[in-house]
């Protein structure tokens, strides 16, 4: 991409759409910081003849307002 410029096709709704979407990924419940306290991590990876990818997470529990836990990899 070196040499590649998006002048005069980067408009200002491509900006937003942009910010919007960073946004989304950097808020709550999408992205968690790690957590320290022994809680282990979980190493997950995926695989194709066109690349690979790695993804590590850590279980996250949230108690919700009934009183059932909800429990996801973040």
């Amino acid at each position: 991409m070196k040499g590649y410029s998006l002048e005069g096709l980067w408009m200002r709704e491509h900006t937003h759409a942009f910010l919007k979407l960073k946004i989304a990924l950097t808020c709550e419940p999408v992205l968690k910081g790690p957590k320290f306290d022994g809680t282990p991590f979980v190493v997950t990876t995926d695989g194709c003849k066109h690349g690979f990818a790695g993804m590590l997470t850590q279980r996250h529990t949230t108690v919700l307002p009934n009183g059932k836990e909800v429990s996801r990899l973040h």
